[in-house]
């Protein structure tokens, strides 16, 4: 098969050498990595084959610049990985394509704005009668301790999170559980705070621009990270796996569990959005035991090395439905226990 030129935006990524990983041992045929990042200073020069500095996702120029790399590297893929790259990849899909480079991006834009904003997606499944946990959506500092109170406060934690953000940024769980008595045991993944104490932080900004929250039932079970290659909707694989520790961006030590139940709700996800290639669900089972859905990510989670040392490298099979290529069969190793610890490199 012939090489293949792929480029990768965010290369300095702390789990992008897992990735790079997976898509250069794909057992099939040689990949050329270029790599770009916003800072010159980090992982990336090591790991790509060719390394770009480039402007931040959001500055206008960012798309322009990463459609003149393509084409001068020839670029036979983009990962489209974070969510401003995702939309704005696929409102201008036609430019890619000009200069023969496929884009590896989930959705329609407007089906990745909803699936990108935790109270869009959360008004959509409640639209859709597709299950999802308790919420409500927070538009100015005198509505949360409303939100609070009528979603059980203080008997039941309360979780409120920006909108829209990423890896658990903002986040806190706000509980009336002494907290002076759980200081010693308290993880930094999870920041617990008063009703009150939240409402004094948040109090400078009454009558200014806020940011909406979105405030959620806080799930006490497991937390899975569900890994998902489609096409059109259709699941080619949903691999779940349990974050046995880490943080709300990056599993540590995970392992792969088919929970029929988290598989069930990630398919029902993933077909009405009508998405293709990649996504990511988090997800934490409730006082019911079921799984329900926190985060929606249009890429893979950052443990897909875990799948493809499952048997599934999705990663790599994204590229191949890119380059419309049949995506292989293939039974995933249940139980697989991923160990994670750091590597240097030196310049």
């Amino acid at each position: 098969m012939r090489k293949l030129n792929l480029l990768i935006p965010s290369i300095n990524r702390v789990t992008h050498p897992s990735l790079c990983k997976c898509l250069r041992n794909n057992g099939e045929r040689e990949v050329r990595i270029v790599g770009v990042d916003m800072n010159p200073v980090g992982i990336g020069p090591h790991l790509a084959d060719a390394f770009y500095q480039v402007p931040a996702r959001i500055d206008p120029k960012y798309l322009d610049t990463i459609l003149d790399i393509c084409q001068k590297e020839g670029i036979d893929v983009y990962y489209a990985i974070g969510e401003e790259e995702a939309i704005a990849a696929s409102k201008n899909k036609s430019a890619f394509e000009a200069i023969r480079t496929k884009v590896v991006t989930p959705g329609t834009p407007e089906m990745l704005t909803i699936a990108t904003n935790k109270s869009l997606w959360h008004d959509y499944f409640n639209q859709k009668g597709i299950p999802h946990a308790n919420y409500r959506n927070v538009y100015s500092v005198d509505m949360i301790a409303k939100a609070a109170y009528e979603m059980g406060y203080p008997d039941q934690d309360i979780v409120f999170k920006p909108a829209v953000s990423k890896g658990g940024r903002g986040a806190r769980i706000i509980t009336s559980a002494d907290l002076s008595r759980e200081y010693y045991s308290i993880v930094a993944s999870e920041p617990k705070m008063s009703l009150k104490s939240f409402i004094e932080i948040l109090s400078p900004l009454r009558g200014k621009e806020f940011m909406p929250l979105l405030a959620m039932e806080y799930l006490p079970g497991i937390s899975y990270s569900v890994d998902v290659l489609s096409q059109n909707g259709e699941i080619h694989y949903s691999i779940p796996k349990i974050r046995l520790s880490g943080s709300a961006s990056n599993t540590i030590n995970g392992q792969v569990d088919l929970n029929p139940k988290a598989i069930e709700l990630a398919t029902i996800a993933c077909k009405v959005f009508n998405f293709s290639y990649m996504q990511n669900y988090e997800m934490k089972v409730n006082n019911q035991g079921r799984p329900m859905i926190f985060d929606i990510n249009p890429r893979g989670g950052a443990s897909v090395a875990l799948c493809a040392a499952a048997g599934a490298n999705i990663a790599y099979y994204a590229v191949k439905m890119a380059m419309g290529e049949t995506i292989p069969k293939v039974d995933i190793k249940n139980k697989l226990k991923m160990l994670r610890f750091y590597d240097e490199y030196y310049e």
